[in-house]
């Protein structure tokens, strides 16, 4: 993808001695050769952009409608599992006398569960937030590019922050999946729930903990990619060609 972003650029950077090499600037006719040719190799690059950007954004939805499945797909698959874990956890639970402790871990128990579904639904959601500003900032850059801008900087930052939204997506996905018991067995003392409870909360913890961290590392990448468009000079006043205006458009 870069590549082929480069090579348009070098096109477009080169375009204008190569048409004046081919073509004496001599007369009325030759003049308008000249004007012509250089029309034929900028809409051609124009074209070359259009496509790049197409792909970008296609690349964009799809990898967002693929990871949508896919946490749906996890949930779907822990709530198929809650019943056999909540089953384990009352035969698990026999041995233990004291009614009030068997349901306090029992509740314990379903609200791990749900924490997890909530929070890993929260980054799954975030993620989404922070895709669609990138395919915004993918936007704006390819008008700054059609209008001549260097874009080579935002361009690396984009890619870097794609790469970066997939590593979270598949940590909050991994996480999504993940079923959490309480490693209670029917030999476990009353007096040592508490402890064997504490475990397994604290792994929660520290799961949820790495998922956020990958979410925020996410983020941070797309501020990059927003602060090196808008280190672009006069990127504001850009305003989105006719070709650019009409796929926006069409994708909302």
């Amino acid at each position: 993808m870069i590549k082929n972003i480069l090579t348009i650029i070098f096109a477009l950077a080169f375009a204008f001695p190569a048409a004046a090499q081919v073509t004496p600037a001599t007369g009325t006719s030759s003049r308008e050769g000249v004007r012509q040719e250089i029309q034929n190799i900028r809409a051609q690059a124009n074209q070359q952009v259009q496509g790049i950007r197409q792909t970008m954004r296609e690349q964009i939805q799809a990898e967002r409608e693929s990871f949508q499945k896919e946490v749906e797909a996890k949930r779907a698959e822990v709530q198929s599992a809650a019943q056999a874990r909540v089953a384990k956890l009352k035969a698990d639970l026999q041995n233990i006398k004291d009614n009030a402790k068997k349901a306090a871990v029992e509740r314990i128990d379903q609200n791990i569960a749900d924490l997890n579904t909530r929070i890993t639904t929260h980054y799954a959601n975030v993620l989404d937030q922070i895709a669609e500003i990138l395919g915004r900032i993918v936007s704006r850059t390819d008008t700054a590019q059609a209008n001549g801008k260097d874009v080579i900087a935002a361009r690396s930052a984009i890619t870097n922050a794609q790469n970066t939204i997939a590593a979270a997506r598949t940590a909050v996905s991994a996480q999504t999946g993940k079923i959490y018991s309480l490693g209670i067995t029917t030999s476990t003392a009353s007096t040592a729930l508490k402890g064997v409870v504490g475990i397994t909360r604290q792994a929660l913890q520290k799961d949820l903990k790495n998922a956020e961290d990958s979410v925020k590392a996410a983020r941070d990448a797309v501020r990059q990619a927003a602060v090196a468009l808008a280190q672009i000079p006069g990127v504001d006043e850009l305003k989105p060609s006719t070709s650019t205006a009409a796929t926006s458009t069409a994708n909302q």
